[in-house]
């Protein structure tokens, strides 16, 4: 399988996740397809102070966290103007209904499961949600 390279030369991606193997894979898979700043958050009070002190170009997110859940994130930042059009995309374990996923939009936002986060399509919708 060949890996697709996403158009990343100027982006800084922050990835959220509380399984820090699939945190530290992601990161790895992300970096490969060639994004110079590739950042990582465990949880989401982590990402909400991360996010204040740098904004990144898009979001990686995982809907099940421990201290906050991926929803009360996007609700915070939705509440500010600075954040409330950031990139998404949104990993779960499941794919998810059509109200869970109306809750969690934040900018142009795209879904995906665990399952089919470790392929091309991440690096496609990276693509999409960037451009």
């Amino acid at each position: 399988m060949t890996k697709k390279a996403a158009d990343t030369k100027q982006q800084d991606i922050l990835i959220v996740d509380d399984n820090n193997l699939l945190n530290q894979v992601m990161c790895l898979q992300v970096k490969g397809f060639g994004a110079p700043l590739v950042r990582s958050a465990k949880g989401g009070r982590q990402a909400l102070k991360m996010i204040k002190e740098r904004m990144p170009s898009l979001l990686i997110l995982d809907v099940g966290l421990p201290d906050i859940t991926g929803r009360e994130l996007i609700a915070e930042l939705r509440r500010n103007p600075l954040t409330s059009s950031l990139p998404l995309i949104v990993h779960s374990t499941t794919d998810l209904s059509e109200e869970e996923r109306t809750q969690l939009k934040l900018g142009t936002t795209r879904f995906i499961t665990k399952a089919t986060a470790f392929s091309e399509r991440l690096a496609e919708l990276i693509n999409e949600v960037t451009k």
